[in-house]
């Protein structure tokens, strides 16, 4: 369960049309807020856009084709002193389809269209006015955000492969839509990107970097040229980044690892070419079972290798020679958040005194005051749920940044000196607003 002090994950989804914002009045029969105005919301139980697409399921009667996705903003940081709770606010905007009718249930005691700037002046749930800021007005065509959607609700791919490809949705959305695009908007749809999968910190560094180009020469830089020139960078830091890895492990006869991370693979491939008779230890990685996935890929490569089922993560760490994991994110907490297990392993890895590597890239470093969220997956994922009990599919854990012998980016070692510098460059521009 959650302290009071640690922020509470919740959704709040606006459904608009033409001018007008749809509230809700919440019912004397809800928990949290009764008779205060709000969106759509609901605890985080599943990825953010499909927990929104829950809600507005459940509490509005909205199908996913009748309330199109408009607006994705970036989370943000409500406190409630007199409630003693922080929550983080995961905010999203759908236009309501021709002919739809809203059908709310008991948790709504009424409910109206109102002008946005109406909402100064109800008695709302805390930071609904500012959660509204975030996505409000609506911009960008039905192409930009079915492909923010598809990158929001991915299972399958990896940090890296999302950003290239949400790259490359951001940068067809700017080209079809200039010279008309003005520079508000384009911030604007900088950060959707940056919040489509908020716990990847590839996504809300590469934005900050983009907003960063887009000021050089007094905002005249090409930003079809800045999105190439990220495409490349990505690419040559992942290949830098593997290479710099499978250094660290010269000599090691056998490696465990989890999950799917081109990093990781590259960096394996890379070891296993330089010495003869290794192994690499893969646990499965559920509840997608990436593990798996790897394990096929390098085997097909003629890598020796055993899976192992994630219950024996610590045991299978004990019999290797060194652990090599991916990277989602280092946040300014100084941790790695990259799939669950991973700090399993690397405790286990410590207790043995057997090192621990991580490989990652100078852009999963997240921007100082991002908000951390965990993300997490159908709760059916998890397993067969018995009727009655409830079932949570967490994807990604958190483990310090001193756990690890060396954190391996294309630039070589990841220094505390380097990485303040990192931060300090993202933080010279306002990829938060009002940061």
């Amino acid at each position: 369960m959650q302290s009071a002090l640690e922020p509470v994950p919740v959704v709040t989804a606006f459904v608009y049309s033409g001018d007008r914002i749809l509230l809700i009045k919440r019912s004397e029969r809800v928990t949290t807020y009764p008779g205060a105005w709000a969106g759509f919301s609901g605890y985080v139980e599943r990825m953010p856009l499909r927990q929104a697409r829950v809600e507005l399921a459940e509490e509005a009667g909205l199908s996913e084709d009748q309330a199109r996705l408009s607006g994705i903003g970036i989370p943000l940081l409500v406190d409630d002193e007199k409630e003693g709770r922080r929550w983080l606010v995961l905010p999203f905007l759908f236009e309501l389809a021709d002919g739809a009718e809203v059908q709310t249930d008991w948790e709504t005691a009424e409910w109206s269209w109102f002008s946005p700037g109406d909402v100064k002046s109800l008695d709302t749930v805390p930071g609904l006015e500012k959660a509204l800021d975030r996505i409000w007005p609506p911009f960008g065509d039905q192409e930009f955000w079915d492909g923010l959607a598809e990158l929001a609700t991915d299972t399958t791919s990896g940090a890296t492969e999302l950003a290239l490809r949400g790259l490359t949705v951001l940068g067809g959305y700017v080209q079809a839509s200039e010279p008309q695009l003005e520079g508000t908007t384009l911030l604007r749809a900088v950060r959707a990107f940056a919040a489509c999968r908020p716990v990847m910190g590839v996504f809300p560094d590469l934005a900050a970097r983009l907003l960063m180009g887009m000021e050089h020469e007094g905002g005249q830089y090409p930003f079809d040229e800045l999105v190439t020139e990220s495409l490349g960078a990505v690419e040559d830091a992942t290949d830098l980044s593997a290479d710099e890895a499978a250094r660290q492990l010269h000599g090691k006869r056998s490696v465990f690892t989890l999950s799917y991370s081109e990093p990781v693979r590259g960096a394996i491939i890379g070891w296993h070419g330089r010495a003869e008779q290794v192994e690499v230890v893969v646990a499965e990685s559920r509840p997608r079972k990436e593990g798996v996935a790897l394990a096929k890929d390098l085997a097909k490569r003629g890598v020796r290798v055993r899976l192992v089922t994630d219950a024996q993560i610590p045991s299978a760490v004990r019999e290797v020679d060194a652990v090599l994991v991916g990277c989602d994110a280092i946040v300014d907490t100084d941790e790695l958040v990259n799939k669950v297990g991973t700090s399993t392993a690397v405790a286990a890895a410590n207790d043995a005194g057997i090192p621990a590597y991580a490989v990652a890239q100078t852009f999963k470093v997240t921007p100082a005051g991002w908000p951390l969220f965990l993300e997490l997956q159908e709760p059916a994922d998890a397993a067969e749920v018995p009727e009655g009990a409830r079932a949570a599919s967490v994807v990604f854990d958190r483990t310090p940044l001193d756990r690890f012998e060396a954190v391996c980016t294309e630039e070589g070692p990841l220094t505390q000196a380097r990485l303040t510098q990192i931060r300090t460059e993202l933080g010279l521009v306002e990829l938060t607003p009002g940061a």
